[in-house]
């Protein structure tokens, strides 16, 4: 669904990392909230526009965080 750049691959590996952590800790309800947002934010992300503040902002975020 476009292109990928490495700001995007490193926010998705965060997700996936969130989500295993979750998963990993026996957290049901950290690992549904995870999921969540993982495919929330990479559905927001794909469907922005390039360019899109809020996108670089979301891609930003994620990497500080």
């Amino acid at each position: 669904m476009g292109l990928t750049d490495r700001a995007m691959c490193v926010a998705s590996n965060r997700g996936h990392r969130r989500v295993y952590e979750r998963f990993a800790a026996h957290d049901r309800s950290g690992a549904a909230e995870a999921v969540f947002t993982h495919i929330t934010e990479a559905w927001l992300v794909r469907r922005s526009a390039p360019g899109d503040p809020a996108l670089r902002r979301r891609m930003r975020a994620d990497v500080v965080a």
